[in-house]
């Protein structure tokens, strides 16, 4: 048996969502032209092989990174997925080897650790990757040229990559985003209760579809239809908890 705290493993420590996937990612204006770039990629008519997808916290970076996991393991495509955010991953040795495979993720670029050791393997994964054609997506709250990095080779392999904003959505798409989300789950979301999560609630994308999941589980605990006043409870007991 592999210990837990061998780097290896941690590659494989994902629980992949079977739900997660660009086909269930929020479809409105402002996510349109990012759907279509990465289809074309899952479809393997993109020219570059290298990616970074980027934007504010909270856009839906991290979904899209597994959906593109999750649709390329569907192809049979053998990828790695190593999260920098993780506090388990802290030897750069985790990355050695990685471009053996057909697609790697690297969530969370910012995240990098500030040492020569990291900078030098993510460096080499880079260009072992451009010889072995290996797909690579990184994802990063930032650009490239605004990340903190010191090693000039990789900063210019960094910045050689496709980048791709995944931009924040209006508030009238937040809505929809909800209602799409909810008619997946097969959740009853009346506009009330939409109007009140987006009052009392954090706006950011992220936050607003992890509190539907939470939601949906609630009302089948509580055995009570979703509601502003379900939603009050919820809120209330997740405020309650925190403070004991």
């Amino acid at each position: 048996m592999i210990s837990p705290k061998d780097p290896k493993q941690l590659l494989l420590d994902i629980k992949l969502d079977e739900s997660v996937s660009l086909e269930n990612f929020i479809k409105c204006d402002s996510t349109n032209t990012v759907l279509s770039i990465l289809g074309n990629v899952v479809e393997s008519s993109s020219i570059s092989n290298s990616f970074l997808l980027w934007g504010r916290k909270g856009v839906g970076k991290n979904y899209l990174m597994q959906a593109l996991n999750r649709d390329l393991l569907n192809q049979n495509m053998k990828t790695a997925f190593v999260a920098l955010s993780d506090p388990r991953i802290n030897e750069p040795e985790i990355l050695n080897g990685l471009d053996q495979m057909d697609a790697v993720f690297i969530e969370d670029l910012d995240k990098l650790r500030d040492s020569e050791e990291w900078e030098s393997a993510l460096f080499n994964l880079i260009n072992q990757s451009l010889i072995n054609e290996t797909k690579l997506f990184l994802s990063s709250q930032c650009v490239a040229q605004d990340l903190t990095v010191r090693l000039k080779d990789l900063r210019s392999r960094l910045l050689a990559f496709t980048a791709i904003e995944i931009p924040e959505i209006t508030e009238n798409e937040k809505i929809e985003a909800l209602k799409q989300s909810a008619e997946r789950k097969g959740i009853e979301l009346e506009e009330r209760t939409v109007k009140y999560i987006l009052t009392y609630t954090s706006r950011n994308l992220s936050d607003l579809l992890k509190l539907l999941s939470e939601l949906d589980d609630f009302s089948l605990e509580k055995k009570k239809k979703l509601s502003p006043s379900l939603v009050r409870e919820l809120l209330s007991q997740k405020s309650s908890s925190l403070h004991i």
